[in-house]
């Protein structure tokens, strides 16, 4: 069963869903895309009981601690074109990251976001293709945002508040500086074709 979600919105766009807890948003992302959920769709959960990240590796994070959503974009591509897709998007968000923070975000291709070689963010793509068309891709995106030291699951991971010296971070408009980044791949088209991915930044700082 699908829990209510808190909030439901909309831009010209992008058509946002969140939820208090979800097992996964990549899975209620997939369900949406199924039933025909529209280009922009963006699944958003405070807490997951069943994340998960490349490798099928299983995430667990306290409620408001990370930032975690899928979005559903419908782009008219060819399959190749989706091979440059994870560091594309992996780009733009380390970029959004980069100038809402003010923190050197790298990325260590071609899922992970670091900070001193330390990952705080990971990002996930998929896609369904039939025949020769692409009839969706979803782009799962959690950000270590609120963890503390204590907190994390892991050894060689950081957050967003451990970096700035205890920061609190506001998802809704980081959630918001993350998809304008991203309203490349809402239109269809590749990031460096809209100027976000012109950078040389791999396992190195965002200018």
């Amino acid at each position: 069963m699908i829990p209510p979600t808190r909030l439901v919105s909309g831009s010209p766009f992008w058509c946002i869903e969140w939820h208090e807890w979800l097992s996964s948003t990549m899975d209620r992302a997939t369900d949406l895309a199924k039933v025909g959920a529209p280009s922009g769709s963006v699944v958003v959960a405070d807490f997951q009981s069943a994340g998960r990240g490349t490798h099928g590796r299983k995430w667990h994070a306290a409620p408001g601690t990370c930032l975690m959503f899928t979005i559903l974009v419908r782009p008219d591509l060819a399959p190749e074109m989706l091979e440059p897709l994870p560091i594309e998007v992996a780009t733009s968000v380390a970029l959004a990251l980069n100038d809402y923070t003010g923190l050197a975000i790298g990325i260590s291709p071609p899922n992970d976001l670091t900070i001193r070689s330390e990952k705080v963010s990971g990002t996930l793509c998929t896609s369904r293709i039939v025949g020769t068309s692409v009839e969706w891709v979803l782009c799962g995106i959690g950000i270590n945002t609120n963890m503390r030291q204590d907190e994390l699951p892991l050894p060689g991971l950081t957050s967003l508040a451990i970096e700035t010296g205890g920061a609190h971070f506001e998802h809704g408009q980081m959630l918001e500086a993350v998809l304008e980044r991203l309203r490349w791949i809402r239109d269809g088209e590749c990031a460096s074709c809209a100027g976000y991915a012109d950078k040389p930044i791999l396992s190195s700082k965002v200018e």
